[in-house]
């Protein structure tokens, strides 16, 4: 009778002092996550990541990085954000040398000078897209997009040169 008495008195301790520890270690998070300015710039800029806002992310990330360099959500924010950055980049100067190109094949007087500066173009892009990196954080669509880009400068690259 003793030894049962004492079996349910440990599990009862041992309840009461888990659920203890478990309010602790709640408050604790809730004091780094509401009360912290870090924790909620690096929060702030978690969703500007997901919304596709790179560039904003990147500055929260920074600003917060800043605040608490031991913040881990801000520091892989703030790296994934420049990373996304650069495929934006290649996706923007993409667009901007096609243009070029349309521009320069659609005359009709298309000369020697005119095929060297696709040629450069198309160098350019390409190698620019072969210094991309992506990682497993990277927007799937933002690297399909960027692929897709860099696929139009190899064909025109192979059915030129």
């Amino acid at each position: 009778m003793q030894k049962k008495r004492l079996k349910i008195g440990w599990k009862i301790l041992f309840k009461k002092l888990f659920i203890t520890i478990f309010i602790i270690v709640s408050f604790i998070g809730l004091y780094f996550v509401g009360f912290s300015q870090s924790y909620k710039l690096s929060l702030e800029a978690r969703v500007k990541y997901v919304m596709g806002d790179y560039k904003g992310a990147r500055i929260l990330a920074k600003e917060a990085f800043e605040l608490d360099p031991y913040n881990k959500m801000a520091f892989s924010i703030l790296a994934q954000s420049k990373i996304s950055a650069k495929f934006l980049d290649y996706i923007e100067d993409a667009k901007r040398y096609l243009s070029k190109i349309e521009e320069l094949s659609s005359r009709g007087d298309f000369s020697k000078a005119d095929k060297i500066k696709i040629k450069f173009y198309c160098e350019i892009m390409i190698e620019k897209y072969k210094k991309l990196s992506p990682t497993v954080m990277t927007d799937k669509e933002l690297y399909k997009a960027s692929t897709k880009e860099y696929e139009k400068f190899v064909k025109i690259y192979e059915e030129l040169f």
